[in-house]
């Protein structure tokens, strides 16, 4: 029996790849809820690995949200065609295709390193609860840190710039400057914050924007004050928008992982135990990491028992 804590798009993919070669799971949701690195992400995909990748995985598992996109990385660029998985459709689709693979999910809520104690005796572990891992494993590498992200989620399409209307076009950031912050997460001295701005379509939604703040020291800390973090996503992004400044919409916020040198964590911690966390791009790196880790939970729990 594999149990893998944590039921968001890491641990997810490995519950299906692991179940499609023919092994027992037990998949561990946290029940923390909506609020989570998963539902906050925009989903997007460049046309190529990546998207063959999730097309193989929705023939396999059936449908997980694919759709076509257009994508505009500049004010002046042409629309170029990508793809999304919408995280709002994934939520629901992926519960199905797991209960069809006959993968057992439980919800309980794992705090700490003495929760994990039973479930290390039943078999291989692996945690794949992001921001939440750290806390159920001290020893992790120190490359494993945390974040909280934010974004402003607007129902009303008619506040979006034409150009991102019809075809559904998400408008990004040549660079994000996220991915910045992050790498030099470990010489911060103070709590910093960027604004990315971005209009992504996501389904009915459209997702403005993306806030970060990274603290010094490994801990995810309690949760940033929301109406301050808002208020600075709405700053910025009437700066590009000026329609948006004073949209209605829903600010939510998650603790996410990330790994200060872009590598993310996809190993064995210590025998029998291991990590699948700190995705910067989780939707395009997911699929062929969570396929490579499944081999490796296999064989060496095979070695172990051969």
């Amino acid at each position: 029996m594999i149990t893998i804590v944590g039921a968001g798009l890491a641990g997810s993919l490995l519950a299906l790849e692991l179940a499609d070669r023919g092994q027992d799971v037990i998949l561990i949701d946290q029940g923390l809820g909506p609020q989570t690195a998963t539902a906050l992400s925009y989903g997007l995909l460049s046309p190529g690995p990546a998207a063959r990748a999730w097309q193989k995985l929705q023939r396999r598992h059936g449908p997980l949200g694919l759709r076509r996109r257009w994508l505009q990385l500049s004010r002046r660029g042409l629309p170029l065609p990508a793809w999304q998985v919408d995280p709002q459709r994934f939520g629901a689709l992926v519960a199905a295709a797991l209960k069809r693979a006959g993968v057992v999910r439980h919800t309980r809520l794992l705090q700490t390193p003495d929760d994990l104690t039973a479930l290390r005796n039943q078999g291989p572990l692996v945690l794949a609860c992001g921001a939440g891992c750290r806390d159920l494993a001290p020893q992790l590498d120190g490359r494993l840190r945390c974040s909280w992200a934010g974004v402003l989620e607007l129902d009303d399409w008619r506040l979006a710039p034409a150009r991102c209307r019809w075809p559904a076009v998400a408008l990004l950031p040549e660079r994000f400057s996220r991915l910045a912050l992050e790498q030099r997460a470990a010489a911060l001295r103070a709590e910093t914050w960027i604004v990315d701005a971005a209009l992504v379509p996501c389904g009915r939604r459209l997702l403005a924007g993306q806030i970060t703040l990274v603290r010094p020291g490994l801990e995810v800390g309690a949760p940033p004050d929301a109406a301050a973090m808002e208020q600075r996503l709405r700053q910025e992004l009437a700066r590009h928008w000026p329609s948006l400044a004073q949209a209605q919409g829903n600010y939510r916020q998650a603790a996410v992982s990330f790994c200060s040198t872009g590598v993310p964590l996809a190993q064995a911690v210590e025998p029998g135990l291991w990590v699948l966390a700190g995705f910067s791009g989780a939707f395009s790196q997911l699929p062929e990491a969570a396929e490579t880790m499944a081999g490796q939970i296999i064989r060496a729990d095979a070695d172990k028992n051969g």
